[in-house]
């Protein structure tokens, strides 16, 4: 017992030098092709969704206004937040570097974005919005929708979000009144 303990001691580094210099032996390298070292195409959007302050009870905006959403009452307004990034450079792309963004909802509306600060009193941080009001009779349940990105240079992106019931955006029966400006 104690001679094969001994052998199995002097043995397993043995194995491991062994396994390390088979590991350390790589493939020779292929040539990155021309669209490779262009990087990818498709540009890289970052979506959120939150409630806009229309029609929000003036004491209910500091904790519902601009605040992560999915769900939406009627009446209410549903805003796209979004940042998109340019995958060759990383940079974010503003309205110099983009032609379109648009909200496209399964309803057959199609929104356009627009760049700029937020809030813009002081001009805080620039983003891509677009806002939608949920129409006072609007169907309640899940509403699907996709944000499409396209470049001056031709180039797309487009974002879809994750397909579960909970997260998608959500219109509830709940109907919020008009409110006075």
């Amino acid at each position: 017992m104690i001679i094969r303990r001994r052998w199995l001691l002097m043995a397993a580094p043995m194995v491991l030098l062994l396994g390390l210099a088979a590991c350390s032996q790589a493939a020779p390298q292929e040539q990155p092709t021309s669209a490779a070292q262009s990087g990818p195409a498709n540009l890289f959007l970052a979506v959120d969704m939150v409630q806009g302050s229309t029609n929000l009870p003036k004491d209910q905006q500091p904790a519902k206004g601009c605040v992560l959403s999915s769900r939406f009452p009627r009446n209410s307004q549903v805003v796209w937040r979004a940042r998109i990034y340019d995958p060759k450079t990383g940079d974010l792309m503003d309205d110099s570097a983009l032609s379109k963004v648009e909200v496209r909802l399964a309803n057959g509306q199609t929104i356009a974005m627009k760049y700029g600060p937020h809030p813009k009193n002081p001009p805080g941080e620039a983003y891509w919005t677009a806002s939608w009001m949920v129409p006072k009779d609007n169907a309640t349940g899940t509403l699907k929708y996709s944000i499409t990105a396209t470049s001056t240079d031709g180039r797309t992106g487009e974002f879809k979000p994750i397909d579960v019931a909970s997260s998608l955006l959500t219109i509830t029966d709940e109907v919020l009144p008009d409110q006075s400006s």
